[in-house]
């Protein structure tokens, strides 16, 4: 970053609960760093393109695996009433 140092980009990400509002930054990554840029003040560098993806990808992992865990749970339950 041109200004400002280097960002937590998990704990930016943590702040998004929804997968497909996630799924969408990340499908329209150019916009996405349009937003931080002005978010921050500051221009991007591409090492900060870099860490921006892969904390992205690892909150959609994350909570692709959470809505994985709740929907098997709901099943499970299912099983069980029957």
């Amino acid at each position: 970053m041109a200004r400002g140092g280097m960002r937590d980009w998990n704990a930016y990400w943590d702040k998004f609960k929804s997968l497909a509002a996630l799924q969408e930054k990340s499908n329209n990554i150019d916009e996405t760093f349009k937003r931080i840029e002005a978010e921050f003040g500051c221009k991007l560098l591409s090492g900060d393109h870099i860490q921006i993806i892969a904390a992205l990808e690892e909150r959609i992992e994350e909570l692709e695996n959470a809505q994985a865990k709740t929907q098997a749970g709901v099943q499970a339950d299912l099983f069980e009433s029957i």
